[in-house]
């Protein structure tokens, strides 16, 4: 019976550790985007932590699904190992697997160029002076393209969308 809590001490130590590296991540994903952000010359401002936050929140909502299928996953094993004289280990594959993605991710968006945002935020100016130069003739309806425009790209696509 001791190397049964054994076993479950390693295999909480080993999730918690699987479980704490995205937040590492992302942090370093934070750290990096602030670093760009300073080298741009842009203002450092509460966004960067909103959707730092934001994709916190999502990341987790992601994995804590992932870890309740692990611990079902585990149970099988565990009941298999010590019923049915199989042996399976007893770890936890599938939040592994989300937690590995998610520092794919983490670390493919902190070697984007710093200058990314620069050609993103350049593509959406042109984007709408296209269409005010379709709109050129009526001031008023220059002006509702640009709010068309505005509204179509808010700040809060970019938290949804989890973009820095």
């Amino acid at each position: 019976m001791t190397s049964f809590y054994n076993q479950i001490i390693i295999v909480i130590f080993i999730t918690f550790g699987i479980l704490i590296t995205p937040i590492i991540f992302i942090g370093l994903d934070f750290w990096s985007g602030v670093r760009k952000a300073k080298h741009r010359g842009d203002k450092i401002t509460s966004d960067g932590w909103k959707r730092t936050a934001y994709k916190i929140a999502k990341y987790y909502n992601m994995l804590i699904p992932l870890l309740i299928l692990d611990l079902m996953q585990m149970a099988g094993f565990w009941y298999m190992n010590s019923y049915c004289g199989w042996s399976m280990p007893t770890f936890p594959f599938i939040t592994l697997l989300g937690a590995l993605f998610i520092g794919a991710i983490e670390v493919k968006s902190i070697y984007e160029p710093a200058d990314e945002k620069e050609r993103k935020e350049m593509r959406q100016v042109s984007e709408l002076a296209t269409e005010i130069a379709h709109a050129r003739t009526d001031p008023q309806e220059i002006a509702n393209t640009i709010i068309e425009y505005l509204n179509q790209h808010n700040d809060t696509d970019e938290y949804k969308k989890g973009n820095r």
